[in-house]
């Protein structure tokens, strides 16, 4: 039986050979559509609940005090890699097709701006840190520490566009692979090392997320080379080239960075302005709103498409998006309020006494958060995104700015309050400016 040589075409995967014909990339490797779609929904998903699982295991681990700084610190690392991608991620989709047959330039310029940009995100943070900060100081202060903060940002954003990869060569399923190798590494670091008297609990979960980073992107330069014959990884570095991605891909991450900035932010504020305790049972609620509004996220991207592929029918694809974001979050809001108090017990008792509250106040905001979303991607279709980043930017200060004040004062519950009431008020100015923009299209 002939032995496959270096040069021969990479086999098919199990995955490829279950899910069939229809590849086009000019190495055959992608997968169709659909199933790569399939592949990337599974990332998803995957992502979510190993991550849910991982938090699960810190908080029956690890003080309430050590997990809300680790939280902290993970929330800051994810905000920095936002800022690090500058919108080469997008623009990396969208130029593909021109790079094909030569991925080589694209894509090692984007890498190396990525992780360069990470760096100084990271280290821009750590300054501010040492500087302002309180709690997180801690983070800067300790070598091993911040050198772990740096890699975790850096790691995190060429995962990031590992992942923006994947969906322009058709292979979502990589997406799945290194998401569930995350997950379990940030799971099985704890699990093992919690036992050591030296280690604290915060210590431990950065690390291991610094190690989950490490792994997934071992396991994207592997993919990359079996997706890509052609690919060869280097430190190039094109300037006109990353100068045509970041503006390609600029206006876009702006609006990105308005609407998952402050949610972002919150983590860092509470555990500096009020306590890392109280991060903790915030970050907790949070995580599991959030599975809720993963519904309204969903459906403004798939609406976001429509309308840019078919103009003239903006109109009734944006009411058809509004009754399945708001039919299907409403359905997942109840479900989680009603199960609130079982979920975050999971978690502890003090997790759920101090947090069932305002997750049941938190999941409410589906109802607005969908009308927002379907707003934010008729903008990115009409190109109206300068409009899109000044409210954005204005409501989500606003709502950062009135839970900080409302959870210093008067707790949690009405911190999650304040979050809803302007969120409420975005909904409206998103309701009256979707009918203008669905009727001018």
């Amino acid at each position: 039986m002939k032995r496959p040589g270096l040069l021969d075409p990479p086999r098919r995967s199990t995955w490829e050979r279950l899910l069939g014909a229809g590849r086009s990339s000019v190495d055959g490797s992608s997968l169709p559509a659909f199933a790569s779609s399939i592949g990337l929904i599974a990332g998803r998903v995957a992502s979510m609940g190993l991550g849910f699982l991982a938090w699960l295991v810190a908080a029956r681990l690890f003080a309430p005090s050590e997990v809300g700084l680790a939280s902290g610190a993970v929330a800051a690392m994810m905000f920095c890699v936002q800022l690090a991608l500058i919108g080469i991620g997008s623009a990396v989709i969208a130029l593909y097709p021109r790079h094909a047959r030569e991925p080589s330039r694209l894509l090692n310029s984007s890498l190396v701006s990525v992780a360069v940009m990470g760096v100084v995100m990271a280290l821009a943070f750590l300054v501010l840190a040492r500087g302002a900060f309180r709690e997180l100081n801690l983070v800067s202060a300790t070598p091993a520490l911040a050198a772990a903060f740096v890699a975790m940002t850096v790691f995190g954003a060429v995962n990031v566009l590992l992942d923006n990869v994947s969906v322009a060569v058709r292979r979502g399923d990589q997406v799945l692979t290194r998401n569930v190798a995350f997950g379990l590494v940030t799971i099985a670091i704890p699990l093992a090392l919690a036992g050591l008297a030296l280690v604290q609990g915060a210590w431990l979960i950065l690390m291991a997320w610094t190690l989950a980073g490490l792994t997934a992107c071992a396991i994207g330069a592997v993919q990359i080379h079996r997706s890509l014959p052609a690919f060869r990884l280097r430190a190039e570095f094109q300037f006109s080239l990353v100068r045509g991605l970041i503006r390609v891909g600029l206006p876009n991450w702006a609006l990105t960075m308005t609407e998952r900035g402050p949610a972002l932010l919150m983590p860092v504020l509470v555990t500096e302005l009020i306590s890392p305790t109280t991060n903790a049972f915030w970050y907790a609620a949070w995580m599991m709103a959030w599975v809720v509004m993963i519904i309204p996220i969903s459906v403004g991207q798939t609406l976001f498409a429509e309308a840019a592929r078919e103009p003239d029918r903006t109109a009734s694809a944006t009411r058809h998006g509004l009754m399945t974001s708001l039919g299907l979050g409403v359905l997942a809001a109840a479900a989680m309020a009603l199960l609130a108090r079982i979920a975050l017990g999971l978690l502890g008792s003090a997790y759920a006494d101090a947090g069932v509250g305002a997750l049941r106040v938190l999941v409410l905001t589906v109802i607005p958060f969908s009308l927002t979303q379907a707003y934010y991607a008729i903008c990115r279709a009409r190109g109206h995104l300068r409009e899109a980043v000044a409210a954005g930017t204005i409501f989500g200060l606003a709502a950062v700015s009135a839970a900080l004040t409302a959870g210093i004062s008067e707790g949690l519950t009405a911190m999650a309050v304040a979050w809803l009431v302007v969120q409420c008020a975005a909904g409206a100015w998103a309701a009256l400016r979707l009918r203008a923009l669905a009727r001018g299209a």
